[in-house]
């Protein structure tokens, strides 16, 4: 039986079953999340019906329509799509009724029911909060940092997206906003965490919208322009102000059960939900997962890619799988074919290394809101296992004599620790699309000079606070210790941020770290 926490990262993946064991997250080894094995179609088909369940747009009593309508609408044989019926009946979602074909069981008689709804609610609200604060974080860098031809394009965009009525419309609306905006920054970190989110954004605008009267969709629409006008004007205050009266009419809203109030859905919307609620196809997953790996350096052998033979070994894949990922990454300039050196890497591609300042300022921002959420939620829900292994890497990180490797995996210990006692799916999920450049992260900001190298003592200071504050189950006091400990690495890459901006061209983020000997130390 999936646990909590595994359901709800299972919803937000689009995959079953789970494909790591989160009682092992804490290990540094566990931070290697990637898909290992490739999911067969009767699974993909299991997961969108669950989603369905989730979301309430199959609710509790409403009949499925028959084997050979869904295999219709899905694409799929009906061998297919009796393997996945048979997969959420021996899971105890739906049940099969004499005389009334297959139905999604009475709530009041499934306690894995009961668990899958409120996962999802729980996702999406958590979903909410973020997606709300990423929004203000792409949008004041876009103001601040894009040329005004940029902004003009983004502005003419946005406006120009058409007033629609049909809410599965206007929630693709949604997502696309959110495409555009994190696509015209200059950093590909916001575009990544929003590509990656696009189902559950989907999601959980539909949820939202489906509570929306025709008067507050009216004036969500009047947010949307005056964001865009906002952005072409390059007004910041503006365009804040725009994004909190969406974020105000959203959460005014009571969408925690629409569907319940709707009755049972017509056939007709089950099967075109079912045709438009895939997950997402191996190739296209592979091909994620190997840009964001060439992003980061991890599949380079100098400047070649790693061979094909590598790659399907590292995924568990075939060769043939590979070989279409690579045909679109070539097909989008990531990658080159040399007959004579293999398929290489562009060499215009951004990189995401860590030497890059602005990339580990905005993994700064983005590991603050996520860690303070976590350290309060942790101190709220953390199991007796979570509270004694936060008890055992804390006092780990207080002997002496620890290479300094070996702190760095204790600190990245502790942090994935909190993030498994909070149980926040979106947490984890956020974790593991940006796992590559969160270990960089760590890396390098526990390891500069100018930043976190050779401040053990304040390092220790901060992780006592935030366990101690964690384990006397004191929310506010974890959530302020874990705002300290996150707010002393941000300040250090601020003031290496305004250093970097009075010199002169040409020098580098490496040299600012490496030559800001004069830079007060904290703590």
């Amino acid at each position: 039986m999936l646990g909590a926490l595994q359901l709800k990262l299972s919803l937000l993946r689009g995959e079953s079953p789970c494909p790591m064991d989160l009682a092992d997250f804490g290990r540094l080894a566990a931070i290697d999340l990637r898909t290992q094995t490739k999911s067969v179609r009767s699974d993909r088909l299991a997961v969108a019906m669950l989603e369905m369940i989730a979301s309430g747009r199959l609710p509790p009593g409403a009949r499925l329509p028959p084997e050979r309508r869904i295999a219709e609408a899905a694409s799929a044989s009906r061998v297919c799509v009796r393997s996945a019926l048979d997969r959420l009946k021996l899971d105890g979602y739906i049940e099969a009724v004499q005389g009334s074909g297959t139905r999604v069981v009475a709530i009041e008689r499934s306690d894995r029911l009961f668990q899958l709804i409120r996962a999802n609610q729980e996702n999406l609200e958590d979903l909410q909060d973020f997606v709300a604060f990423l929004d203000r974080c792409v949008v004041e860098h876009l103001v601040r940092r894009a040329s005004g031809e940029v902004l003009g394009r983004v502005a003419d965009r946005i406006a120009a997206m058409p007033p629609r009525q049909d809410i599965q419309a206007l929630a693709e609306d949604e997502l696309q906003l959110r495409l555009v905006l994190s696509g015209a920054v200059d950093s590909p970190i916001y575009a990544m965490i929003t590509r990656q989110l696009a189902r559950g954004i989907r999601s959980l605008f539909v949820s939202l919208l489906r509570a929306a009267g025709e008067a507050r969709l009216d004036r969500l629409a009047d947010d949307r322009r005056a964001l865009a006008a906002a952005v072409g004007r390059r007004d910041g205050a503006a365009a804040q102000a725009a994004l909190a009266d969406r974020v105000a009419r959203l959460r005014d809203l009571d969408w925690a059960s629409p569907a319940a109030r709707e009755g049972a859905p017509r056939e007709e919307t089950i099967l075109r939900d079912l045709a438009v609620a895939s997950p997402e196809q191996l190739k296209d997953r592979l091909t994620r997962e190997i840009a964001g790996m060439i992003a980061t350096g991890h599949a380079r052998d100098g400047a070649r890619l790693l061979s094909e033979r590598r790659l399907a070994t590292l995924f568990g894949v075939s060769r043939a799988s590979v070989r279409e990922a690579l045909a679109a990454l070539k097909a989008d300039g990531t990658v080159v074919a040399d007959e004579r050196c293999g398929t290489r890497v562009v060499d215009a591609l951004t990189s995401l290394a860590a030497a890059d300042l602005e990339h580990l300022q905005i993994m700064s921002r983005l590991r603050g809101y996520l860690e303070v959420w976590a350290a309060s939620r942790a101190a709220e829900r953390g199991s007796d296992r979570d509270l004694a292994d936060l008890r055992r890497i804390l006092a780990e990180m207080g002997r002496s004599h620890l290479s300094a490797r070996r702190r760095i995996d204790l600190d990245l210990r502790l942090h994935l620790t909190i993030a498994r006692a909070a149980g926040s799916a979106v947490h984890l999920y956020i974790t593991e699309v940006l796992r590559d450049l969160m270990t960089a992260y760590f890396d390098y900001s526990l390891t500069t000079p100018s930043i976190g190298g050779g401040r053990d003592a304040m390092l220790l200071r901060h992780h006592t606070q935030i366990v101690t504050a964690i384990l006397a189950r004191d929310t506010v006091g974890a959530g302020r210790a874990m705002a300290e400990h996150c707010g002393a690495f941000s300040d250090r890459y601020a003031m290496l941020d305004a250093d970097r901006e009075m010199l002169p061209c040409g020098l580098t983020a490496d040299w600012v770290s490496q030559g800001a000997a004069g830079v007060p130390q904290a703590g």
